[in-house]
């Protein structure tokens, strides 16, 4: 028992021993008052109407009540002690291990776990259980804070290496500087600027600071925006587009829109080509619904949740050699709950892979100016 639990101890055992005592206390004062009120007032109480009325020093105890008293006060007060160690033990020891443990964990011992040995209060087992799901929480975030960081530097080191060696290269003489080699260091630079913009859209998501600029649009003009924007790029990988756009009214941020699907196209782009990509949009219910399926390999079964997982990639396909950095899908999630909305994605039955946005719909026309907010904390 830790020097705290015996303090504890001994302030539960004096409170109840002072309540034990005022509560003996009262009950003396009260039989004596309620002996005198009747004295004086109901004395037939007593006996013989006729008889002469007893003194009101009969109200007051005798000493063999005295000692009565004394005794019961004193088998009151072990009594009220003996418990009193009882519920300091069974308080004290998850008390003790959460207190351990948290000591353990501020010194970042992150495995540390509160461990209880004999009975304890249902209360007490709970706040035990409580504090370890809070340090196993702790324990994943830091876990996935490392690997985060670990995948951070490899992206990021991958372009950087290449850039190093090539502008080495050049100073050293070695490579020529031509056209095809300077378009090999602006795609590495455009590489580096695409994973930090990923990168902060994430953060400012995670910490509820996107700025979203609302108004009411329709995801089948935003749609038709992008796929003209990226329609080039597309049939230059072999990659056919066709377009289902039905009209779905949204309150939303266009530009944000336009960003994740983007962001689906060129993962399109880059992991299933050649091939056909659709891209619908619909109302289905209350939702406002942004599709896009592609002819490519698909995700492997079980892992489409994993999809959105920052640098995830499932397989060779899906490699750093393609060009990706394994944050697109991530981006878009984020964009859409920031927008009230949610990312899925599944794979088609046909093979190749089906993300979907839906976006709350926006059932009335309105007239509404653009608003600008901050989303909420993902």
């Amino acid at each position: 028992m830790t020097v705290s639990s015996r303090r504890l101890g001994r302030q539960l055992a004096v409170s109840m021993a002072a309540v034990t005592s005022l509560a003996l206390a009262g009950l003396i004062l009260g039989m004596v008052a309620f002996y005198t009120v009747a004295l004086l007032y109901f004395p037939s109480l007593f006996g013989d109407p006729d008889a002469a009325a007893p003194s009101l020093g009969t109200a007051l105890p005798t000493w063999y009540e005295w000692e009565a008293y004394l005794l019961l006060w004193l088998a009151g007060t072990t009594g009220t002690l003996f418990v009193a160690v009882r519920l300091t033990r069974r308080l004290s020891r998850p008390l003790d291990a959460v207190g351990l443990a948290a000591r353990r964990l501020a010194a970042g011992d992150l495995a540390a776990r509160a461990q209880v040995d004999g009975p304890a209060f249902e209360e007490t087992k709970q706040l035990v259980s409580d504090f370890n799901t809070m340090a196993s929480q702790l324990a994943a975030a830091d876990a996935e804070l490392r690997t985060r960081n670990a995948a951070v530097s490899h992206e990021l080191r991958t372009p950087l290496t290449i850039l190093r060696g090539r502008l080495q290269g050049l100073a050293d003489g070695v490579f020529a500087p031509d056209h095809t080699l300077f378009a090999r260091l602006v795609d590495e630079v455009d590489t580096l600027v695409c994973i930090v913009d990923d990168l902060h859209l994430l953060s400012l998501a995670n910490s509820g600071r996107m700025v979203l600029r609302l108004e009411q649009i329709d995801l089948a003009r935003e749609a038709a925006t992008v796929i003209a924007l990226a329609n080039a790029d597309l049939k230059a990988s072999d990659v056919d587009i066709r377009a289902n756009l039905e009209s779905a009214k949204v309150r939303a941020d266009g530009a944000r829109v336009r960003q994740a699907l983007l962001a689906l196209l060129e993962n399109v782009r880059k992991h299933a080509a050649p091939g056909i990509v659709y891209v619908e949009t619909k109302v289905l219910g209350v939702w406002a619904i942004l599709r896009v399926r592609d002819s490519g390999p698909g995700f492997p079964p079980g892992n489409e949740e994993l999809a959105f997982s920052p640098f995830w990639r499932a397989d060779v396909s899906r490699s750093r050699k393609s060009g990706g950095s394994g944050l697109g899908l991530t981006v878009v999630r984020a964009i859409a709950e920031a927008q009230g909305g949610t990312a899925s994605a599944r794979s088609d039955a046909e093979g190749g892979a089906i993300v979907e946005v839906r976006l709350p719909c926006l059932l009335f026309a309105s007239d509404e100016k653009p608003s600008t907010t901050a989303c909420p904390g993902a």
